[in-house]
């Protein structure tokens, strides 16, 4: 009886073994932890909402195949399990796969599985779905067991074998929670689909997701966005705690910069940059806003009064300035940073009631400009990083007289980088964009210029790169300061 009882336990241990050898996947969650885009595919992503949403599941939770895998639909076929890579199939049970782009069979998988909208999710035949079902009396297909998986790559030289450090076992739940996010006959708007999942994303991402997907694949993107992109996010609630604040400065710091207008009356204008002299400067602030930047005032100006001025290009109305007591320093002003902001230090004083009068200008620093363009190798064209609104925009300089840069930049593109050191591949989410999609800019000369603005916030170490085919950098800016 004990020796019965010790073959029992050695088999029921051996089955829960084999049960837990693969990492179990139960919600969005959990899928954030995969490492998509490096040791697993992006393309996995939209083979599995494929998938999920092919499938049918009932009340019951149970998952119902609705094409027959012995017809070769959607280019499945048996796998064998011939290293054991998974759990053993009792009587009864059938393991297939499917996934491979290039079998004949495959064409009928949609379009977005296929070919992708967005080139960082495009197939390189590595990702597999892998399934167990059982056939009943009535000819339907039961599922029991999904899982995503990956053959060994090229360079391991291990065959056509999967790898099971990165097969993945799929829950009914998480199936149920991609299927949300439907693309076919979905109403479900994608608001309602971020709240239901917790998504930060707003209605500036929900643009980006459109102008990328499109409508139709929208839901598909904001998944994408949930899975990928807000992992990363190290943005968390933050809570509203009352913050002291000194009485005198409570009427300026509840409220964000306002406009102020003065007119430019000094007939001779000129800049502070020497080392003996004051420095004036627009540098980039947090959340792409612009900074002001002063250093060497003196102490006697201190003394009279004197502040820092944000001033828009061709004298337009500022919209922040700084009552200021030390030589140096910055203030962070709520101002999206553009070209053309310029910083003036101007006697001021305070009212009674706490006010700052602004008075006479005494000197101003340069305008804010974006750095110079790059020419783009072997082609009468220039590529420049600039910013608009506190976002990071690509600008593309191109000779009048080359008029067949539609054809030439047929397959290029431009992406955006949060450092030069990232891949040609890991560009920011959804910050890339055809060069022939490039809306009209102002006339440069002998130049045309076309303008992108992505919906990356303006930060020091951002870069764009022009890439043609193959992913061959022709263009690449300096990296912002």
């Amino acid at each position: 009886m004990q020796k019965s009882t010790v073959i029992i336990s050695c088999v029921l241990a051996l089955v829960l073994s084999c049960e837990s050898t693969h990492q179990r996947l139960k919600s969005l969650n959990d899928l954030k932890d995969i490492d998509f885009g490096k040791s697993v595919p992006k393309h996995s992503l939209l083979l599995l909402h494929w998938f999920a949403n092919v499938i049918n599941i009932d009340n019951n939770n149970v998952l119902r195949l609705n094409f027959d895998p012995d017809t070769e639909a959607f280019g499945s076929h048996h796998y064998g399990n011939f290293e054991n890579m998974l759990d053993p199939q009792p009587r009864g049970y059938r393991y297939f796969t499917v996934g491979n782009l290039y079998e004949d069979s495959s064409n009928e998988l949609p379009d977005y599985v296929l070919h992708p909208p967005v080139r960082a999710y495009e197939g390189n035949n590595m990702d597999r779905i892998l399934f167990r079902v059982r056939e009943t009396n009535s000819g339907s297909h039961i599922i029991d067991q999904v899982y995503l998986t990956q053959h060994y790559r090229q360079e391991e030289q291990q065959g056509t074998r999967y790898d099971p450090a990165h097969t993945y076992r799929i829950s009914n739940s998480l199936l149920q929670q991609i299927r949300t996010f439907s693309v076919q006959n979905n109403r479900v708007s994608l608001r309602h689909l971020r709240d239901q999942f917790h998504s930060g994303a707003d209605d500036s991402q929900f643009r980006d997701i459109r102008n990328t997907w499109g409508e139709s694949l929208a839901c598909l993107g904001l998944l994408l966005f949930i899975v990928i992109q807000e992992k990363h996010s190290k943005n968390k609630p933050i809570k509203n705690t009352p913050e002291k604040r000194h009485p005198s400065t409570v009427r300026r710091s509840t409220q964000p910069d306002y406009v102020v207008n003065i007119p430019d009356e000094r007939p001779t204008l000129f800049y502070r940059n020497q080392s003996d002299q004051v420095h004036l400067e627009v540098t980039t602030g947090k959340n792409g806003k612009a900074t002001i930047a002063w250093r060497n005032v003196s102490r006697h100006k201190l003394n009279e009064g004197v502040a820092v001025v944000l001033f828009q290009r061709d004298q337009e109305a500022s919209s922040a300035y700084k009552l200021i007591q030390t030589s140096g320093g910055f203030y962070n002003t709520s101002v999206p940073l553009n070209e053309g902001l310029q910083v003036r230090l101007h006697k001021a004083r305070t009212t009674c009631f706490f006010w700052t009068k602004l008075e006479e200008e005494i000197c101003r620093g340069p305008e804010f400009q974006s750095p110079d363009p790059v020419l783009i190798a072997g082609y009468d064209a220039f590529l420049q990083l600039f910013v608009k609104d506190g976002k990071a925009c690509a600008r593309l300089f191109v000779r009048k007289s080359f008029r067949q840069w539609k054809s030439e930049f047929k397959q290029s593109w431009v992406g955006f980088y949060t450092s030069a050191d990232k891949c040609t591949d890991d560009y920011e989410w959804w910050q890339w964009q055809w060069a022939t999609k490039f809306k009209q800019g102002p006339d440069a000369g002998d130049y045309n210029t076309l303008e992108y603005c992505s919906g990356l916030t303006m930060a020091p170490g951002v870069q764009t790169r022009f890439i043609i085919k193959d992913n061959t950098v022709k263009a690449h800016t300096p990296t912002w300061q």
